[in-house]
């Protein structure tokens, strides 16, 4: 009986001693990744976070490029069309021909400096303007992602469908 007792005590021991080998080992495996390994990698980490932050700037200064955009009419040139149809058959105004107007639009969206560029006679031309003076705010272009004046024109056909 007393050798069972024994023999008992003896492989709870070894558990016991099992378990805290394992707890020891994942300390110094942790420590050693904090110091050891860490510092080893440590230029590693550097130079990936350099070059990380490379790319961070050249992703900008791509999209900066590809943030030069034209001013648009709010909703794109399929809005433009429908505005332009709806306003000419309000117009009252008879006669062919294209007007082409050009225009500058602001950081805002605002229309400025309009002028005819492309004439079918004064009466055309006068409705075209108006029509084109009186067009909501557009979509203010883009210079190096930022809103900036740019120039903008319409064409506005006459006595077609």
């Amino acid at each position: 009986m007393k050798l069972n007792k024994l023999s008992l005590m003896l492989a709870l021991s070894i558990v016991a001693l099992t378990a805290n080998a394992q707890t020891d080992v994942s300390a110094k495996l942790k420590a050693a990744q904090m110091s050891g390994f860490g510092s080893q990698n440590k230029e590693a980490i550097l130079q990936g976070a350099k070059a990380d932050s490379i790319a961070k700037v050249e992703a900008e200064k791509a999209a900066q490029v590809a943030g030069d955009t034209d001013p648009e009419f709010p909703g794109g040139d399929i809005f433009l069309q429908a505005y332009l149809k709806k306003k000419l058959l309000h117009s009252n105004v008879s006669g062919k021909g294209d007007v082409v107007v050009s225009f500058k639009v602001d950081k805002k969206g605002n229309i400025y400096g309009a002028e005819v560029t492309k004439s079918a006679g004064s009466t055309l031309d006068t409705a075209a303007f108006d029509i084109v003076t009186g067009m909501p705010r557009w979509r203010p272009g883009l210079t190096n992602g930022q809103p900036a004046d740019k120039p903008a024109s319409v064409t506005v056909s006459f006595g077609k469908e």
